[in-house]
Formats: C-alpha cells, structure tokens, sequence
C-alpha cells in the first residue's frame, strides 16, 4: 500500500501548462477549474482618487451590475482597478465567460497579451465591411510594418516635438506656459544629445514602441505613461554638448522639482498625438471609424460589449475611442449609435492619472463608483478564501489541462478521491472546503508562502498572480524533485521564502534553531524551515507530527522537556505589541522593560535576515566582548603595565567593528576585514548576543549561564590578539622599543650617564631613568648646543621614560610602574646600545618628542669634542703634562707677590685672580691627565657611526666643574704677568732695575713652562 513519505502526486508537465498566470492564456475548461469566487470592493470616486465603501461584491455581482444598467446615454464605462497581478483581468475574462448568450450582442474582446496598435484597431473593427474602415485598417497595417522599433520610436519623439512646438501660452495653464511653443520643452526633445537619453533602453519611449509594432508577452506590463525618470536630467547634459536656449531649459527642470512635474504632464497630455501623428490616426479617424461601428450594429439592433484586460492597451487612441464609446446613442428621439457597455481593467496608479476626460466620462457613466480588487487578507474568512483559491489550483495541477478540458463545463474532478494517502494527507496536511487536499501545503505554510510573496507595502496583500508565479509553481515544480529525495524544503525554497514579519509572521526563534544546531547535524536547515512554516513558528522545538514528518522524511528528534528555556522570544501568533515575559523558572516577579525586550527582538530579527542589527545593540555587544577580553587579560605574562578599558581602547582594543566585527550590523565600515573577533549571524550568536546585552543592561534576568562562559573562554581566546592589537597601535613592538631605548640611551649621554662601553646593567638603569636629577656640573665646558639639546630632551624624557616602563614594567594596579621586566629589557637595551645614533632609525610616535632635540647628533658631538680638545690644548700650554700643580701655584703666588710689591698689580686683575686661586683651592689637577686620555681613544677622524660612538667616550663623562676654572685661572695669569712684564719694562733703568730682573726672572720662569710644553709636544 503506498505511504504518504516521499509522495507526489503531480509532475512538472501538468502544473506549468495548467497553471497559467494570466486569465486569458488558459483555456475556458482550465480557467473555470481554477476560478476562485472573489472578494470585490465596491469604491467611490472622488476626483482622482477613489475610496473603498466597506461593501464586498462578488463577480456576479459585477456581472450583473454591468449588464443591467441603465443610463441616459445608453452607454456604460466600468473600470476595475487593482494593482498589478490583483485578478483583474482575471474578471474580465470571467465576465467574457459568463456573459448571457444573445444575437443581440456584440462582444469585442482586447487581451491584454495583444498589445501592438494593429491588433487594438483589428479588434474594435472586426467584423465590419466599410470602404472607410478597411482604409484605416490598410493605414494602420502600413504605418506599423514599415518601421521598426528603434525608427518608430525615433519618430514618436519628433512628432512630439511638433505637438509641443505649437503650443501657445495662452492655450497652456499654470505652469506649463514656461515651456510654451518652440522655445520651450520642445527644445529638450529635439537635441540630439537629451534625445539620446530618452531614447535609451528601458525608458518609455523606446518600450512604447516596441508594444506597439509587436505582441508581448502576458506577464509584461506595458508601460502607462511617462515619468519624471524618463526626462533626460543628467547633470552632465546640462553642460556638456547640450545648445546654450536648450540649456536655460534643462537647468529649469533641474533647479525646480515642480517644472519637472509640470513637463512629465505636458509629455502625457500631447502623446497622443504623436502616436496618431506616427500611425496615420490622426483627424478623428478612430473616433469616425468607432461611431460608424456603433451606427452599423445600431441598424442591426445589436448592442456593443467593449472588454478591456488592460486599459493601457488603447494608449494613442485614448480620447478618440473614449469620446466614441461614451457618445449617446439617441439623438432627437432615435437610436443612431449602439448602446455601448465598456468593462476595462486599469491599475489604481494609472487610474489616478488619468485625463480629467475620461474621469468625468466614467463618473458619469457608472454613478460614481467602482470596483477595487486590492484586498488585504486579515480575518478567518480571508485565509480560507486564499485556502480555496490554492486548493483549486492545486487539483487542477494534479489533473493535468487535458483531463479538465475533457469534462463537462463546470465539472471539475477532485483528483483526491482518486488518492490512495487520501486519508493519511488530509489528516497531516489539511483540505479546502471544497475537499481539495492541500499537500504539500498546510495552512500555515501556505499562510506563510502568501505573506512572503505580498508586496513589502501591504504584507497581508493577496495578489493571485504573484502567488501562481513566485510560490504555487516553484513550491510544486522544484518539490516534485526534491520530495520524493528527501530534501525538501530544499535551498531554493529556503533562500526564496522568508517569514513576513510585518504579516504577524514571526521567524523561528534563535533559541529554536541555536537547539536544532546542536541536536541535528544532518537536516538542521530543513527542520528549521519546516518548523517555521508548516509548525507555525513554535516558541521551543518540538517534532513535527508524525505524518507531516513522515512525509517529508524528517526523523524526530530525542527531546528533553527540562532544557532551559533561555531568553524569551515572541509566540509566532502573538499580538506584535504584546509584553513579553520571562519564563517563570527566570523571573523574579517582574516583565523585562519594554525598551530592553524591544532591543532582544531587534536581535532576533536580525538573526533571521530580515534586518541588519541596530547601532545600539551591536554597540551593546562589542563593548561587553571588547572590555571583557581586557578585564581577562594577564598583564604579568610577559609583564606590561595593566591597561584599563579607555587606556586599551586608545592603544588599539576599541568597542567598535575594527575589533569586533558582527556580520550586517551598523557600523561595520570600520571592519576592514582584519577585526580579531568576528560574528556571524548564527542563532548562536543571537542567543549570545542577548545575554551580553541584557548583561551591558546590567540585568541579570534570562542571562544564560552557558553565555558567561562562552564570553569568558572568548576572551582569554583573544588575549594574545588583545596583546598584539595592542603593541601593534601603541607602537611597543620590539623594534619600537629599541628605537625608544636609543633615543633614551642619546638623551642619558647628553646628561652623561651613558656612552659606549659602559656595563649593560648600567645602560638599562640609564634608559630606564626619568632624568629629573640629571643637570650636568661641567655645564661650562659643554656647548651652548649640547646644552640646548640637554635642556630640550630632559623636558621631554619623562613621557619617553613612562611608555618604555609602562611597556616592559607593571605595577601595582593602575598605579606607575614598579618593576622592569629585565629578562625582556636587557636583551632590548643591548640592540639600542649598538648603535649611538639616530639616522635611518624609524621612530614610533610616542620617542619622536624626547627625540626632536637630537636631531642634530651628527654636528652636535664633534662640536663638543672639538670644544673638550681646544680647552685641552690651551691649558697644556700653560700647565704642561709632568708639571706640578703645586710649583704652579707657587710660582703665581709668588709673581703677584713680587708685582705687589713693586706697585704692578695691574688695577683690578690681581684681585680675581686671587678669587679664581681660592675657588679652585683642593682641586685635583690630574682631570686633566683623564681628560687628556679620554680624548686621545678617538684614532681617527668624526665620520662614521663608529667614530661617532668612539668621540661619545670622551665627549659624554662627566667632568670636574673646576675644568673650565681653571682653564680661566690660566688665561688670566698669563696676561696679568704679560701686562706687568711690559709695565716694568715701561720704567726707567735707575727706577726699576731691580723690578725689571725680579719680572724677568718671574718671565723666566713662565718660559720654561712653555718650553716644556713644548718638548713635551714633541
């Protein structure tokens, strides 16, 4: 006996060839098969607009509406509005198909399918033997074969250029006189360049034309009218190429949105003649030749049914054919025209716009109502009639065309009877009231398909031809593979059908699908979409029933009634507004706050696909991720000063997508495919994301414990990324922090505490010191350069110092750093040291302050040792290598003494002399012994790194600060004795001859320490 699982009970054949999207394509058996009673508005007219009554109306209602009245003129126009694919022309055949037979009727029938003007003009003169019409006809045949589409088009344009150009303001209203006449929008249509783009594919025009030479398919609408899109408005026109007066008027439009509106009219209201103009209809022809059908079928007593499947079929012939069928048909007493009933299907935005004409013309002819196809489906009633409007097509699928073509008109069979699962189906699936079974449907699937196909803007629209063509067809075609595989609902289904949750049509919880992730690992997205469709959207997971299961092959799974509930989300059927509370095992007594549940639905939406995750929540859950994988960072492995939240977001750990990247959330343009954490949306990560948001809302209530975890495993999982993320935007690198040590390094041998050679333990205690005890006590033997640099670098040591220490030290707390990582700094020092200069060194940010005043390194030793070796030369001078500080002492004293007495202390020099003598008293005068050996290490010249670093031995201790006191103490000797030498010399021979031996000898002496220095430079 068959089974229900992996049945089919259709093929791919029956269903395209039966199941026809539009009205007129099916055959008359076919058509009654699937007719579905309709749900018609009655609606007013109210100018342009129309405003639906409350009362329903069925097709026979309309049927006999259109039949039976009466008016003055003996001529009725009925429209039936609706937009696209609402079944109006769907009731306009069925008004065809069920129309009282009678000779006393003529019926003229335009499909819509049938769109070229030669078929529209056959149509309303077939039959008709005049000399005039069959002219018109020859006319019409000729116009349209002779061009083709891009030529036709090309003279629609011109001939309405010449509509336009004979315009007059005075003829115009409002506006519209600002582009009056040659000058005025006829100058835009006739440059070749604006004529270009009006021309181009897909606007009006061009797709005009095309419609007119030749029949297009059913399912392509042809266009109404022209629009604003279609005005040749591009900026660059507006200068480029384009005529200086054809200018003025492109920038008009461009400038002032009303003219643009003001032009589109104008361009509705001449095409016309353009089209007549091209076809050669012009002169009231249509209008003549309808009357003189209206006149011969008077005469034979019959009446004219005029029914139009789209009202833009009669587009050029408009005014004329309306003028004619809306004509009265007495005159003075007699019947000169035949009565005319006119039904015509016409979209509600078309409606709107048409002519003031015709508007008054049917307002007049139907007592001001109409009938309105757009139905929104709310109530009990409405989904059943959408359960028998698919359960008819269904059946007829499962016919077949030619089994219901035939039957006897009007008996349809009911191919479930026929079923061998009949009772097994129904039962898992559901039947309509008619007892067609809805397999592989059921209620709320089908429910669900509807919605997911209605137009965003009324998501509880029901428009036939929308559900034939995007789910019926594709549900039964791609199904009759995939059922009987066991794979259905497969991907096509999945990524084309999405719940409308602007239907009330809730998508299946993220808690339900993070479960069915974790317990089906080989039909999880299938049971999902079962779930969500043919369950409805349950709130926790459950099995499908077992027959509905079976069907489609869906083992059920082992659940547990005690898992946790989790987070709470919305019922799928709930009132979208209601309040939703935690479940009872997680509430405290109290609703989550409406804001708060709001921002865990945002996050459920955003799960399904529906909508991107808000800035609020996506800001929510990068924070709580972001600080938490701070607060979990080890600071001490390697140690480095402990970063609080603001201070890691400034080094490089922000709270925004370049660190944490949620895949179509707000704010992800900062994710430039390298954030170290990375969402995808995943149930999961929904369920994820509500723990953190209600944990950064600082509530407790529905956090998960199993989400803590999770956040705590994350983020020692990125303490290392958090680490790199960190050094690599603070710039502590290890070749950042070598850079920083060596400008640290130059700076302590500016203050010197630091030059090559020196003990590395001592170099890493140099690097490391802020410097604030460092003023140098040989300022006056240093350069006003060196001293310069000294100042400027020491101002700014202190930052350098606190971003070295703060990235190989920690501290207690947040507080300064106590101890230095040696076993990484040591190492680091030893690079900085190999080299004692700055050039081709890339500096991080943070050391190119402390750096700025070493920018001259390479003038600034040199100059310093140049200074050291000049003030060497000119003591040795005085104060030869071997003498005795002692003896030099004596000696001076005992030269002032002598001049002292002879009265030659030279005013005031004696004096300061004797303060340098005594400033200088306990000096050790073996500096200059050291001095003399620190500078002689430097063999060579100052080119190089490396005589640089040599120099820095000499240039860089710390020397005795009575260096340069002496060097004075010296200088001033020498000239004081000079000054007395000569003044003795100036005295007379008798006066001063023993002062003048006494100096000589004093001279003397002096010059054997120069002749010293002399050999000793030798």
């Amino acid at each position: 006996m068959p089974e229900l699982r992996d049945y089919v009970c259709w093929d791919v054949e029956r269903v395209v060839t039966t199941i026809q999207t539009e009205a007129v394509v099916a055959s008359s058996a076919v058509f009654l098969a699937t007719h579905t009673p309709l749900k018609i508005q009655r609606a007013q007219i109210d100018g342009r607009q129309f405003t639906n009554t409350g009362q329903i109306a069925t097709e026979h209602d309309v049927l006999k509406d259109f039949v039976s009245r009466k008016t003055a003129t003996n001529t009725v126009l009925m429209p039936i509005v609706g937009e696209s694919g609402s079944g109006k022309s769907h009731l306009v055949r069925w008004v065809r198909e069920n129309l009282p037979a009678s000779d006393k009727r003529k019926v003229i029938y335009l499909e819509k399918s049938r769109t070229s003007l030669r078929h529209v003009i056959e149509s309303l003169l077939e039959g008709i033997d005049d000399e005039e019409i069959a002219q018109l006809r020859t006319d019409v045949r000729t116009s349209t074969s002779s061009n083709n589409a891009e030529s036709l088009a090309l003279r629609l344009i011109n001939e309405l250029t010449i509509a336009l150009a004979g315009t007059t303001a005075s003829a115009l209203r409002g506006k519209q006189r600002q582009l009056a006449g040659h000058k005025g929008l006829a100058l835009i249509l006739q440059d070749p360049v604006l004529q270009e783009q009006m021309l181009q594919e897909g606007k009006f025009v061009p797709r005009f034309a095309e419609h007119m030479l030749s029949d297009r398919g059913s399912d392509v609408e042809r266009p109404p009218r022209f629009t604003v899109d279609d005005l040749p408005l591009s900026v660059a026109s507006a200068m480029d190429g384009v005529a200086a007066p054809t200018r003025l008027i492109l920038r008009l439009l461009l400038s002032k949105p009303d003219m643009r509106e003001v032009a589109v009219d104008m361009l509705n209201e001449y095409w016309e003649k353009s089209v007549q103009a091209t076809s050669s209809l012009g002169g009231g022809r249509v209008l003549d030749a309808m009357k003189k059908v209206r006149e011969i079928y008077a005469r034979q007593g019959k009446e004219i049914v005029l029914l139009v499947e789209d009202f833009a079929l009669i587009q050029g012939v408009q005014r004329d054919l309306l003028e004619a069928i809306t004509e009265t048909s007495q005159r003075e007493g007699r019947t000169l025209l035949a009565p005319m009933r006119t039904l015509m299907a016409i979209t509600s935005g078309y409606f709107t716009s048409l002519p003031e004409t015709a508007l008054t013309r049917i307002e007049a002819s139907t007592g001001g109502h109409l009938y309105n196809l757009d139905l929104v489906m709310h109530g009990s009633d409405d989904q059943e009639a959408i359960v028998s409007f698919t359960g008819r097509y269904l059946n007829a699928a499962r016919a077949g065309r030619k089994e219901l073509e035939s039957r006897l008109a009007g008996r349809v069979p009911n191919q479930c009877d026929r079923c061998p699962v009949q009772a097994a189906c129904h039962d898992a699936f559901g039947k309509s009231a008619e007892g067609f079974g809805l397999y592989p449907f059921n209620r709320a699937a089908l429910r669900r398909t509807v919605h997911s196909v209605a137009p965003a803007e009324k998501p509880h629209a029901f428009v036939p031809r929308t559900v034939l063509s995007r789910a019926l067809i594709p549900v039964l075609t791609e199904g009759f593979d995939s059922i009987p595989q066991g794979a259905f609902p497969d991907e096509q289904f999945r990524s084309r059908f999405k719940s409308n949750r602007d239907a009330d049509d809730l998508p299946l919880a993220s808690r339900v699908r993070e479960q069915i992730g974790e317990m089906d690992q080989s039909d999880a997205e299938r049971r999902e979409k079962l779930l969500e469709f043919w369950a409805d959207g349950p709130s926790e997971l459950i099995n499908l029933p077992p027959a509905l299961a079976a069907a489609f092959s869906l083992p059920p799974l082992a659940l547990d009634a005690g898992r946790p509930a989790g987070v709470p989300v919305r019922s799928a059927r709930s009132v979208r507004d209601a309040q939703v509370r935690i479940p009872e095992e997680d509430r405290p007594g109290s609703a989550l706050p409406r804001s708060l549940q709001k921002r865990l639905d945002a996050v459920e939406t955003w799960s399904t696909g529906d909508s991107g995750l808000p800035t609020a929540e996506a800001s929510a859950v990068r924070s709580v991720v972001s600080r938490a994988a701070v607060y979990r960072q080890d600071w001490l492995h390697p140690p480095m000063k402990p970063l609080g939240v603001g201070e890691a977001d400034k080094a490089g750990w922000t709270i925004k997508a370049n660190t944490v990247s949620i895949e179509e959330a707000a704010a992800e343009a900062l994710a430039r495919g390298d954030s170290p954490v990375v969402f995808k949306r995943t149930p999961a990560n929904a369920e994820f994301f509500k723990s953190l948001i209600l944990l950064n809302a600082e509530s407790a209530v529905g956090v998960r414990p199993q989400d803590m975890v999770r956040l705590s495993s994350l983020a020692d999982s990125y303490a290392r990324v958090l680490r790199q993320r960190v050094t690599a935007q603070s710039q502590i690198g290890d070749d950042d922090l070598v850079a920083g040590l060596r400008v640290s390094l130059l700076g302590a041998a500016l203050a010197g505490h630091a030059h090559p050679g020196m003990a590395l333990a001592q170099l890493h205690a140099a690097a490391f010191h802020p410097g604030q005890s460092w003023p140098r006590c040989d300022t006056s033997s240093r350069t006003p350069q060196w001293q310069t640099s000294l100042a400027g670098h020491l101002q700014r040591r202190s930052a350098l110092v606190d971003r070295l220490r703060g990235a190989l030290g920690v501290g207690q707390g947040a507080g300064a750093v106590q101890v230095i990582d040696a076993a990484r700094a040591l190492p680091l020092v030893r690079r900085a040291a190999e080299r004692w200069e700055l050039d081709g060194l890339e500096l991080p940010g943070w050391a190119q302050e402390a750096a700025q005043p070493l920018a001259g390194w390479r003038t600034l030793v040199p100059a310093q040792h140049a200074a050291l070796v000049k003030l060497l030369q000119e003591v040795r001078q005085r104060f030869p290598r071997g003498e005795r500080s002692a003896d030099l002492l004596s000696q001076l004293d005992a030269s002032l003494r002598v001049a002292a007495e002879l009265g030659l202390e030279g005013g005031s020099e004696v004096p300061a002399i004797r303060v340098l003598i005594e400033e200088i008293e306990g000096a050790d005068w073996a500096i200059w012994t050291v001095l003399e050996k620190d500078l002689a290490k430097l063999t060579s010249g100052l080119e190089g790194a490396d005589a640089i670093a040599a120099a820095l031995q000499g240039v860089v201790p710390l020397r005795d600060r009575y260096l340069a006191v002496m060097h004075r103490l010296l200088q001033a000797a020498d000239a004081f004795l000079d000054d007395a030498l000569r003044a003795a010399e100036a005295r007379g021979q008798t006066a001063a001859s023993t002062a003048s031996q006494q100096m000589e000898a004093l001279m003397a002496a002096w010059q054997q320490v120069a002749q010293a220095q002399t050999e000793g430079q030798a």
